[in-house]
């Protein structure tokens, strides 16, 4: 996708791996890290590009926002009860990142298979509004439309 571009596949690769070289290298030394032996990194990138063409501007706000509607399914009550339960004990000033506040020592916490940590409740009320993990979206196990059985 990134050979769309333009810019040639050596400038791809080099930018590529340095960003992801020092990413790694942060999230290896970070203190929260320190007991994980896998550690997943999303990555994003973001390419600008001018479009001249009003019909092209709506088929990519379209896609957008289409496949951002398949985040709103809610993960399964199975995946949500084998979440790994903590209680919080760093003295960082660790956030929430779906309620925003700060972790308290000694708060019930829940660990997501990615590794982000949230409180208790809100990791509940989110998967069971969206199976996706909010800054990576990692995918939880999701309750399909398929198998669910009208009566």
């Amino acid at each position: 996708m990134l050979s769309l571009t333009g810019l040639p596949p050596e400038s791809i690769q080099d930018m590529v791996s340095d960003h992801v070289f020092h990413c790694g290298w942060r999230m290896e030394n970070d203190p929260m890290n320190l007991d994980y032996k896998v550690l997943t990194m999303a990555i994003n990138i973001m390419v600008t590009t001018p479009y001249d063409d009003p019909q092209e501007i709506d088929r990519a706000i379209s896609e957008s926002t289409s496949s951002a509607m398949t985040r709103f399914t809610p993960a399964s009550k199975d995946a949500i009860q084998r979440l790994e339960k903590m209680s919080f004990d760093h003295d960082d000033q660790c956030k929430c990142m779906i309620c925003l506040e700060e972790f308290s020592i000694g708060v019930e916490t829940k660990r997501m298979p990615c590794g982000h940590l949230y409180h208790g409740e809100c990791t509940v009320k989110w998967l069971e509004m969206s199976h996706m993990c909010p800054p990576c979206r990692y995918e939880m196990p999701c309750v399909c439309v398929d198998t669910i059985l009208l009566v």
